[in-house]
């Protein structure tokens, strides 16, 4: 047998060897070229979501944000109005004790009359007659003195219900608050998991190019 036959045979299976080994380079770079391509297809679609999503978490804070400011307001003019209603009830008790004290000095003053009655006979026509116009003022007086313990009392009810309004509003801010503070967790974490993922797409990258650098 010629020598040089087996020596061309080795030197075919070797090319046929190389020619195979080529082909599997160049069939694994061109798959992982496309796991690649695929891979920063759908870190594109996560990227695309997160910043969606975070527009909306930003546009639902804004919103958040304004109904607390109206809320303030809203209990700003309830502080308002409670104050006026405290006036009002100053105004009212220092009337009713004016009115106490007039009925007072109205009963002494007929305390004192019948105590004169057995000494000033002749007078008892006229001190009757002062007598029935004091009983007159002091059923004006007591009329109004009632008048005012109901307006007293209509005040004290507006100002309790005031007071019931206010502890609402705060509470509902407070829930408000709860909220803003839940919705800022979640974009903390939004954010948190999009750094992850962007993290973990830098490694892959650099594994995805070594592939071409074997074959060069």
């Amino acid at each position: 047998m010629d020598p040089a036959v087996p020596r061309a045979t080795l030197k075919a299976m070797g090319l046929c060897t190389l020619l195979v080994l080529l082909v599997a380079a160049v069939t694994a770079a061109v798959a992982v070229l496309l796991w690649r391509s695929e891979a920063l297809e759908k870190l594109r679609g996560c990227r695309e979501r997160a910043a969606n999503e975070s527009r909306a978490l930003e546009l639902c804070v804004a919103q958040l944000e304004r109904e607390r400011e109206r809320l303030q307001s809203a209990t700003r003019e309830r502080e308002r109005e409670e104050d006026e209603l405290r006036r009002e009830l100053g105004r009212a008790r220092e009337d009713g004790e004016k009115l106490s004290s007039s009925l007072q000095f109205c009963r002494q003053q007929e305390a004192m009359l019948g105590a004169n009655v057995t000494a000033l006979r002749d007078e008892v026509r006229a001190l009757r007659r002062e007598q029935a116009e004091l009983s007159r003022r002091s059923t004006a007086l007591q009329e109004e003195l009632a008048r005012g313990t109901e307006r007293a009392l209509g005040l004290q009810q507006r100002l309790e219900e005031a007071a019931e309004q206010r502890r609402a509003l705060r509470a509902r801010g407070e829930r408000c608050e709860q909220r803003q503070r839940e919705l800022e967790a979640t974009l903390r974490d939004r954010a948190a998991e999009l750094d992850a993922l962007q993290r973990r797409s830098g490694p892959r990258t650099a594994r995805r190019r070594c592939p071409p650098s074997r074959k060069s």
